[in-house]
C-alpha cells in the first residue's frame, strides 16, 4: 500500500485509533458495559487498584479526544475495570507533503489507568 494513500484514508475514514493495553494484573475479570465504566481526571477518593494502563494515538484530524477517551472505556470494560482514571491530553502537530500539497497532521495521544475500586473488608457477622 503506498504510503500516500494509507494517509488519505485516514484522514476521510476517521478510524485511526491506535491503542496499546498493558495488564498490571492478570486476574480474569467478566466483561462490562461500556456505560457502566465511569472515567475520572482526578484520582478517586475511594481505594483502587491499576489492573492496566492503556495508551491510544488518534492519526486523523477527524479524531477528537472524545473518540479517543470512548475507546479507552471500552477497552477498559473488556478488561472488567471500574473506572479509568485518565492522564493529561497531549497533541503533536506534523506537516506532510503530499504531491504539492502541505497537509497538517495531528496526532492525539492520551494514556489513561485502568481501575477497580477495593471492596471494603467483611466483618463477621455480617452477611
Amino acid at each position: 500500500m503506498r504510503p500516500w494513500f494509507l494517509v488519505a484514508f485516514c484522514l476521510f475514514a476517521g478510524a485511526c485509533i491506535n491503542t496499546s493495553v498493558e495488564r498490571l494484573d492478570h486476574a480474569i475479570r467478566p466483561a462490562r458495559s461500556p456505560d457502566s465504566v465511569a472515567f475520572f481526571v482526578e484520582k478517586p477518593s475511594r481505594p483502587y487498584t491499576v489492573i492496566a494502563v492503556i495508551q491510544s494515538n488518534g492519526k486523523s484530524v477527524f479524531d477528537s479526544f472524545d473518540d479517543i477517551r470512548k475507546v479507552m472505556v471500552d477497552e477498559a470494560a473488556k478488561l472488567g475495570g471500574d473506572a479509568v482514571l485518565l492522564g493529561p491530553e497531549s497533541t503533536d502537530t506534523n506537516f506532510l507533503l503530499i504531491g504539492t500539497a502541505m497537509v497538517q497532521s495531528d496526532t492525539k495521544t492520551l494514556t489513561a489507568e485502568v481501575i477497580v475500586f477495593d471492596q471494603p473488608p467483611r466483618h463477621l457477622g455480617n452477611p
